[in-house]
């Protein structure tokens, strides 16, 4: 885990939050401007055709770049837009989301993110504006 302890309390929201429990991730870690977390694969967050469902895959995409987000300094953010490209389904195994900063202005930051599965094959890719 890189830069930890900075950002103790800003992680901390983020892992008490109901619906980042519910689906079940798990922080790997957050710099300025940049963060990575990753979810399991478990039947809970299946779709029909038992492969992580994309709404689990959007979800992680706006965390992890709400939480790069929040690493500039903000105490909150919006997604004030977000657009994922879905490129590979996940069987099994883990995806590892991370996000890292574009642009920043005083009111918005303008974020890529992509999430890979623990063999580093890109799943999906997403770039998301958010309002600081």
């Amino acid at each position: 885990m890189r830069n930890v302890q900075n950002y103790r309390q800003l992680i901390e929201q983020f892992e008490n939050g109901p619906y980042f429990q519910l689906l079940g991730f798990q922080i790997d870690w957050v710099e300025y401007g940049k963060a990575s977390l990753r979810l399991e694969k478990i039947t809970a967050n299946d779709n029909m055709q038992n492969m992580l469902h994309g709404g689990a895959i959007m979800s992680g995409l706006d965390i992890v770049m709400g939480l790069a987000s929040r690493s500039l300094g903000s105490d909150a953010v919006s997604t004030i837009q977000m657009e994922v490209r879905f490129i590979k389904s996940l069987a099994e195994g883990t995806a590892i989301f991370q996000a890292e900063l574009l642009h920043q202005t005083n009111s918005t930051a303008i974020l890529a993110g992509r999430v890979v599965s623990d063999r580093d094959e890109l799943l999906a890719h997403s770039t998301g504006t958010f309002k600081l």
